[in-house]
């Protein structure tokens, strides 16, 4: 998801600057620009299984996997209808993806990201992993490693205390 959002950034940002924010043909006609080798665009690390001590609270932010949006995108991109309610979902996930993780910044909490495919480990032996590779939400481990898997929305309308 960020890097369908970082590159959509990008060659919108590149028209803009091609045409230095002119509308006229005139100045698209006299302006020839190239659109960037995708190879040379900043990537975000890949996804990885999260190892935690269990001391304190802290939080993981589970995505769906990318093989689920791919595999989702495939069943639906010869109907039309499905297909642009499954852009308005992706956006959707996306934005409560990116509230929660501003929450947890302004709460100082200690949290990681990682995608439905992987794990997290407590130091006692505990493993959570999601049950479905499109499985997505908010995990908090609170001290001793007990694991409370909840949603985006559940997250960000909680009113108790999330940090201890």
């Amino acid at each position: 998801m960020k890097k369908a959002f970082l590159l959509c950034t990008v060659i919108i940002g590149l028209f803009t600057a091609c045409n230095n924010g002119k509308t006229n043909e005139a100045a698209a006609d006299a302006v020839v620009c190239t659109l960037p080798d995708i190879d040379a665009v900043p990537q975000y690390k890949e996804a990885v299984n999260i190892y935690l001590d269990g001391n304190q609270t802290e939080y993981v932010l589970i995505f769906r996997s990318n093989g689920c949006s791919d595999r989702l995108l495939r069943e639906v991109e010869n109907d039309s209808v499905a297909l642009e309610n499954f852009y308005i979902t992706e956006d959707d996930l996306g934005y409560y993806y990116y509230m929660c993780s501003e929450r947890l910044d302004a709460i100082g909490a200690k949290w990681y990201e990682t995608h439905a495919d992987k794990a997290v480990f407590c130091q006692d032996g505990r493993v959570f992993q999601p049950q479905d590779s499109c499985d997505f939400g908010m995990l908090i481990i609170k001290p001793g490693c007990p694991f409370e898997f909840i949603s985006y929305i559940d997250f960000l309308t909680r009113t108790d205390s999330l940090v201890e």
